[in-house]
């Protein structure tokens, strides 16, 4: 571990002297934890880019950058990152290694590289209730837009689009896929008002099962995934008979306010994986929120998120086999998730040691607020995140033995409190829960920009 944390170092110093033209950054990252229980308080390990878990007590990761412009309209920008964490074996893992390519509006970025923090990061989630940063990335190629593509020179109305193909190796399968393509609508009907709307679709196929053996992996397969089309002879006989893969999708609505120094926007997404949920059969249940940000960074406010998630219906009187059973997969026995950690929300409660999700089933109220205390010359930022969840297990085993429901509460805290020549944080959250005592937790972070 001390080789490849020596080398790691030694190859960005290198970089920056070779590379001297192109422009250069990157950081150093330590954290450390403390838990009055055996596992974190909830926000701790959750959304934290699978670099932290239930149990770690330190991490620490190091990143780079190397970006180049390539002429007035693109630039190429190669990254790379490795991070450690005590929970884990003890070995240094990559968390980032890409090439990202952008001219105009265009974005072409093959390997892997973590997605962008949104909302500023008061999210429950992050982009959507199916993808957040819960997860580890993985290696992939993804070609989207980086902005919004308009079909006049008024910008009236545009689209943005995503297509992208991942590469994931989990334990029990191995080479096994994943398709994800999104594509919205803009409609931008003032300069102060902008609807934004479309679908996202997921796909998980492929790979070699211990139980089933390999699947179909052909270019004829893999257009069977893109359209959600049933599978072809090879497949097995319910991917021939419905489609072939595990598909998930979302349909997404954004409504965007701009006032004179703010904004305010709504957000809805929903939650399907079959043909009843895509026809809204299991309304209400999907993510519903309101995000307001001000345009001044400096103020003791200036974001604000409030979301609800509902997921208690799952077509249950819709469909003849019952209700959907979100994120879970009779067939990719380890459902939507990877390395341990759901791709969506982490308020889907997933167990390691069964690789399934045993909560999707719940409502629940999360509220974040972020802003800076600032003086003359430094600013210190802050974020709260406090999150009700109502949870009763899945439709087909309740949370617990005792079939009683749960209630659980949790608070996250975070405040810079050094800034120069390291950034500090402090950390301090809790879990309230109906069923057993109190989880307290603090932390600490450091972090060195160059």
């Amino acid at each position: 571990m001390r080789f490849k944390l020596i080398f790691s170092l030694v190859f960005f110093t290198a970089s920056k002297i070779v590379f001297a033209q192109a422009d250069f950054s990157g950081s150093v990252n330590l954290e450390g934890y403390f838990s009055s229980e055996d596992d974190l308080p909830f926000w701790f390990y959750s959304n934290q880019r699978g670099r932290v878990s239930e149990d770690t007590n330190i991490d620490g990761w190091i990143n780079g950058r190397l970006k180049y412009s390539l002429s007035d309209n693109s630039n190429l920008e190669i990254g790379g990152g490795i991070f450690y964490q005590d929970a884990f074996s003890d070995e240094v893992f990559l968390d980032e290694l890409y090439a990202n390519f952008q001219y105009k509006w265009l974005q072409v970025i093959a390997g892997r590289k973590h997605e962008p923090e949104l909302y500023n990061g008061l999210s429950a989630t992050n982009e959507n209730i199916l993808w957040s940063l819960n997860s580890r990335p993985l290696f992939g190629l993804q070609i989207q837009t980086n902005e919004p593509v308009y079909f006049s020179t008024n910008k009236k109305i545009g689209l943005v689009f995503a297509w992208e193909d991942y590469y994931q190796n989990d334990h029990e399968f191995s080479n096994r896929f994943t398709h994800h393509k999104k594509l919205q609508l803009i409609l931008n009907f003032s300069e102060s008002f902008t609807l934004q709307g479309g679908i996202q679709h997921f796909a998980q196929w492929g790979g070699t099962s211990e139980r089933f053996g390999d699947q179909p992996e052909s270019i004829k397969d893999y257009l069977r995934i893109v359209g959600g089309r049933a599978g072809g002879e090879t497949a097995v006989q319910g991917d021939q008979e419905n489609a072939l893969g595990n598909h998930l999708g979302s349909w997404e609505l954004y409504l965007t306010k701009r006032l004179k120094q703010s904004d305010i926007k709504f957000i809805y997404n929903s939650i399907f994986e079959d043909g009843s949920g895509s026809r809204l059969a299991n309304f209400p249940d999907g993510r519903y929120g309101l995000f307001w940000r001000s345009y001044e960074e400096k103020k003791l406010v200036n974001s604000l998120i409030y979301e609800y998630y509902n997921t208690r219906d799952q077509s249950k009187d819709v469909n003849a086999w019952g209700a959907d059973n979100y994120f879970n997969s009779g067939f990719y026995t380890r459902g939507w998730a990877f390395n341990g950690k759901v791709f969506g929300s982490p308020l889907f409660t997933y167990d390691p040691e069964t690789s399934k999700v045993i909560n999707n089933k719940f409502n629940a109220h999360h509220i974040g607020i972020g802003g800076q205390f600032s003086n003359h010359s430094q600013n210190f930022p802050y974020k709260l995140l406090l999150t009700y969840r109502h949870n009763e297990g899945t439709f087909r085993e309740l949370l617990n033995p005792e079939g009683l429901d749960e209630d659980v509460f949790n608070f996250y805290s975070k405040w810079r409190v050094l800034n120069l020549p390291v950034q500090a944080d402090l950390s301090f959250g809790f879990d309230l829960n109906s069923m057993e005592k109190p989880v307290f937790g603090a932390g600490i972070s450091l972090s060195r920009q160059f």
